[in-house]
């Protein structure tokens, strides 16, 4: 009985371990990552004209959280392909007048590719909130401009794919 637990629980481990090093340590030992421009897969499905140009800004600034340097060239390509942005009703902001606060629907994958454009990681990403950076927020470090809901989504996937 106990060599047939053995064998199980190293099946089990070298399992796990094939499957963790598969999942995550794509960023591993990354110091640089060049942002592309985001990808629009749909315009019908996109109602802002600004909305990839707001979806590359957050990417840039998340990469810039994750302390990693943003340039070219670099192993490491990244880009978001945005599937679908709606911002809020005109009448949702009527009411949220002077708040300051936008809320949006981002529908996007995130991509990096190895310099070569093999795709490494395509990470489903779906936000309901800020694309923008909220002024006054109150989780942004001390010294630094506030951060949008998306940008700390975005921030959370690269991390874990450290």
């Amino acid at each position: 009985m106990n060599v047939f637990r053995a064998l199980v629980f190293a099946a089990a481990t070298s399992t796990a371990a094939i499957c963790a090093s598969a999942a995550g340590g794509v960023l591993e030992k990354v110091a640089k990552i060049q942002v592309d421009p985001t990808v629009v897969e749909h315009p019908e499905n996109v109602d802002d004209s600004t909305a990839a140009n707001l979806a590359r800004y957050d990417l840039r600034a998340a990469v810039r959280d994750a302390h990693l340097e943003e340039g070219q060239p670099a192993d490491i390509r990244a880009h978001i392909v945005l599937e679908g942005f709606s911002s809020e009703s005109r009448a949702r902001r009527a009411i949220d007048a002077g708040s300051g606060r936008s809320v949006c629907t981002v529908d996007a994958r995130l991509v990096f590719e190895d310099a070569s454009g093999k795709e490494l990681a395509n990470i489903k990403i779906h936000v309901r909130g800020s694309v923008v950076p909220v002024q006054g927020d109150a989780a942004a470090p001390q010294g630094r401009e506030s951060s949008s809901d998306l940008e700390r989504r975005l921030l959370r996937e690269i991390e874990a794919l450290k």
